[in-house]
């Protein structure tokens, strides 16, 4: 699957987490524990699909419409997936070139549906045209198709420079509090945060609009406590989980961590991370370079 990096560095959930750094061991443990039986139902589930080219959008697997095909070394996709893909980059971007059209009958009128062994399709390329991401992935093959880049915080994305994010943003930049971080940037504000630690006993401490962490000049993770923020397909601070699942689909790992709500989508290259208080609603958002082993897209 995907390369796995040699730490994660970022926050855990276990007191610091909410608060500070922690690291990669700590990060993968938390969640790996009890999500293994549901790992090995999952892989028997797909086991009959390893044979098939798999298709994401927005991170969330395809399973209707038929796979990726190749034919005459031009990649395709179902007519179906052409049409969700589109509908859904219309829902956050409405200046495309079908707006308020049906996304069938433009395909239609400019000729983008072929057939490939007896069933339609569009081609990649041509979807790419209509501004939607694309990237093929081997081993095994899948396929990623993006509304937009969900690896971003408005113009900031994970992988910029210091110098990228200063260019954005007022930071106040740290060491790595004695872990791999080389700094940890806070931005903005202050927000009283409370979380319950392993003894039962609630505790608080005080997060930043933004914290980013960098590591060998590369950006490996921001996470907002403000409403100014959001993610690229709108969700923000103050939403509701059910806002969450709406705009970023219904698979994704979930936990409840020191009394939070912990709700992990995995996308191409990277995980959001959204942590919401017992009545579902969202308090931080955190964009990481890493995603939970045996969850990787």
């Amino acid at each position: 699957m995907k390369r796995n990096r040699g730490r994660l560095s970022g926050w855990l959930m276990v007191v610091c987490f909410l608060l500070w750094p922690a690291g990669e061991a700590d990060a993968r443990a938390l969640f790996q524990t009890d999500i293994e039986d549901a790992k090995q139902q999952e892989d028997s589930d797909a086991e009959e699909n390893r044979l098939h080219h798999d298709l994401y959008i927005d991170g969330q697997l395809q399973t209707y419409g038929g796979y990726p095909v190749f034919e005459n070394g031009i990649l395709y996709v179902s007519i179906q997936a052409a049409v969700q893909v589109m509908n859904d980059k219309e829902d956050i971007d409405s200046d495309v070139p079908y707006e308020g059209e049906s996304s069938f009958d433009f395909l239609e009128e400019h000729d983008y549906i072929e057939e490939v062994d007896g069933q339609e399709v569009v081609r990649v390329s041509q979807l790419q045209e209509l501004g939607i991401r694309a990237e093929w992935l081997d081993n095994p093959g899948r396929l990623h198709l993006e509304t937009a880049d969900l690896l971003t915080v408005g113009n900031m994305r994970i992988g910029d420079s210091m110098e990228e994010v200063n260019d954005q943003l007022d930071v106040e930049w740290k060491t790595g509090f004695g872990k791999t971080a080389d700094y940890i940037g806070f931005h903005g504000d202050m927000h009283e945060f409370t979380y319950t630690n392993r003894f039962g006993e609630e505790r608080s401490g005080e997060v930043p609009d933004m914290q980013i962490e960098i590591i060998n000049d590369n950006v490996t993770y921001m996470i907002f406590s403000s409403s100014d923020f959001e993610t690229a397909r709108g969700a923000a601070v103050g939403d509701t989980l059910f806002d969450v699942r709406r705009l970023h689909g219904s698979e994704y790992v979930e936990q409840t961590i020191d009394g939070k709500m912990v709700r992990i989508y995995h996308v191409n290259d990277g995980s959001l991370w959204f942590i919401a208080n017992q009545e579902e609603e969202v308090e931080r958002i955190g964009i990481w370079d890493f995603q939970i082993d045996g969850y990787e897209r």
